[in-house]
C-alpha cells in the first residue's frame, strides 16, 4: 500500500509531493530534508503522536501527482531513487523487478525477522545488563521473556551458552547464517589442533588474555554493541537490500534511506571500529600461534626495521595492543581470518572521530577529510548515506563474527584449562 501526500515546508512554504510505502512494520518513521532550504522534516506511521514536524499537511493537493513540485519516494524497507513521480513505479514493485521473487522473499525473511526483534528491545537490554552485572537470578529472569532460550544450569559454561543464544537471536537478521557458521565451527577445531601442537604456548595465550581481564572486558564491549544496533534497525533495512545485488551498486549512488541522518548514526560506526581494533589484538595472538608458534612473535616484516632491529610496538603482544588499527590490519599476515575490507574504512572513521566532515540531508551525501591539513579542509572524499549505512552493517558482521572467536576462547579456558572467567 502506498500513501500520497502533499507538504509544505515550514522554512520556505516549497511544496513538496510525497509517495509513502507502506512496510509491515507497525510503527513507521520517516524523515527527508526540504530540497529547497534542508529543513528537517519527519512524522510517525503507527504512532497516534505522530505529528508531523517541519511542514504541515496540505490536505486538498493534486492527485496524481503533476510534477510541478518537487518529489520524494520513500520507504522504510527499501533504498529509494531521486527522480520524477511516475505512477505505479513504486519502491516496493522496483525491488521486485531488480530482485526477483526468491530474492525479495529471502529479503523480506529478515525483514520479518526484524519486525519481531525491534520489540523487544527492552528485554535484550535487560539480559545483556544482568549478564554484565553477574547478577545470575535477574539474568535468567530476564531471558524468560525472549522465544527458545532458556538456562540449562548456573554452571559458568551454560550461562554462556545462553548469552550467545541471545546475542545470535539479535544479530540473525543482520548477518547471513553461512558467514557466522564458517568461524564459529572453525575456531574449535583451530584451538583443538593448537592444544595438541603447542600446548604450552596456547595455554600460556589464554591464560593471559583471562587472567589481565582482556577476554572478558572485550566480551562486554561487544555486548554494548546489540542493543545498539537495534537502535539503527530501521536505516540499516535497506542496506540489507544489498545483499541480494551487486555490491558495487551502492557506491555513489544518489539513492536515499527513508529515516535517520548521518549526524545520529555516525558515532556507532566509530564504536564498532574501536571494538573491531581491540578485536584483532585477539585475532593477531592466535595467528601468531598458527604461524610462528607464539602470541608474541610477528613477522619479521613488521616486526624488525631496515636495520634488522626490532620494533618496539611489536615487541609483543601486549605492546602490539596499542598499535593503531591501519596498522594492526597489516601485521596479521596471511591470516586464516578474512577481513572484509569493504566494511573497514580508516579514512572515514577518522573524519568521523575528527569531526571533520559535512551531511547534506536533502541528498544524503557525506563529504569527509580524512587528511590531516592543519587548518586547511582540502582533500576530501564523498560516499552517500546508504552506502555508510552498508559499511556500518559490513562492520558490525565482523564484529559478530569475532564475538564468535571469544566464545570459543571462553569455551576452551572454561571446559578445557577448567578455569572460570573472572
Amino acid at each position: 500500500m502506498n500513501i500520497c501526500k502533499c507538504f509544505k515546508c515550514d522554512t520556505c512554504e516549497t511544496l513538496i509531493d510525497c509517495r509513502i510505502g507502506m512496510s509491515n512494520r507497525d510503527v513507521q518513521p520517516f524523515q527527508f530534508a526540504c530540497p529547497a532550504c534542508e529543513e528537517n522534516i519527519s512524522f510517525v506511521i503507527g504512532l497516534p503522536t505522530g505529528e508531523l514536524k517541519g511542514a504541515s499537511d496540505i490536505k486538498d493537493f493534486v492527485a496524481p501527482f503533476d510534477g510541478k513540485n518537487h518529489f520524494i519516494d520513500l520507504h522504510l524497507n527499501f533504498p529509494v531513487s531521486f527522480g520524477k513521480y511516475e505512477v505505479g513505479s513504486t519502491p516496493f514493485m522496483k525491488a521486485i523487478d531488480e530482485l526477483g521473487h526468491e530474492k525479495y522473499f529471502m529479503l523480506k525473511d529478515r525483514l520479518d525477522k526484524l519486525d519481531l526483534i525491534y520489540k523487544m528491545k527492552g528485554d535484550v537490554i535487560r539480559v545483556i545488563n544482568q549478564f554484565k552485572k553477574e547478577d545470575l537470578r535477574l539474568f535468567i529472569k530476564s531471558l524468560e521473556k525472549l522465544p527458545d532460550i532458556e538456562l540449562k544450569s548456573d554452571k559458568q559454561q551454560d550461562v554462556f551458552a545462553a548469552l550467545y543464544k541471545v546475542t545470535s537471536f539479535i544479530a540473525e537478521p543482520f548477518t547471513i547464517h553461512q558467514h557466522n557458521n564458517e568461524l564459529s565451527e572453525g575456531m574449535p577445531s583451530i584451538l583443538r589442533g593448537l592444544h595438541e601442537a603447542n600446548y604450552e604456548k596456547t595455554v600460556e595465550y589464554v591464560e593471559l588474555i583471562v587472567n589481565n581481564g582482556f577476554l572478558k572486558n572485550l566480551l562486554h564491549d561487544c555486548l554494548g554493541l546489540y542493543p545498539r544496533m537495534l537502535e539503527f534497525e530501521h536505516p540499516v533495512r535497506p542496506a540489507l537490500y544489498y545483499d541480494y545485488i551487486d555490491t558495487e551498486s551502492c557506491k555513489n549512488i544518489p539513492v536515499r534511506i527513508s529515516t535517520a541522518d548521518f549526524d545520529t548514526c555516525n558515532n556507532f560506526y566509530k564504536d564498532l571500529a574501536e571494538v573491531f581494533y581491540r578485536q584483532l589484538t585477539m585475532v593477531a595472538g592466535l595467528n601468531n600461534l598458527i604461524k610462528r608458534n607464539d602470541y608474541n612473535l610477528f613477522n619479521d616484516s613488521v616486526r624488525l626495521n631496515k636495520r634488522n632491529e626490532g620494533i618496539k610496538n611489536y615487541a609483543s603482544l601486549n605492546s602490539f595492543a596499542n598499535v593503531d588499527l591501519g596498522s594492526k590490519l597489516s601485521a596479521i599476515d596471511d591470516s586464516s581470518y578474512h577481513i572484509d575490507t569493504e566494511a573497514l574504512d580508516s579514512k572515514l572513521r577518522n573524519g568521523i572521530a575528527h569531526y571533520k566532515y559535512v551531511y547534506k540531508e536533502s541528498t544524503q551525501l557525506i563529504t569527509f577529510y580524512p587528511s590531516k591539513e592543519g587548518m586547511e579542509r582540502d582533500k576530501n572524499q564523498d560516499i552517500y548515506l546508504i552506502e555508510f549505512m552498508r559499511k556500518m552493517l559490513l562492520l558490525f558482521r565482523e564484529v559478530h563474527t569475532l564475538n564468535h572467536v571469544i566464545k570459543s576462547l571462553i569455551y576452551y579456558s572454561v571446559l578445557v584449562l577448567k578455569k572460570e572467567i573472572q
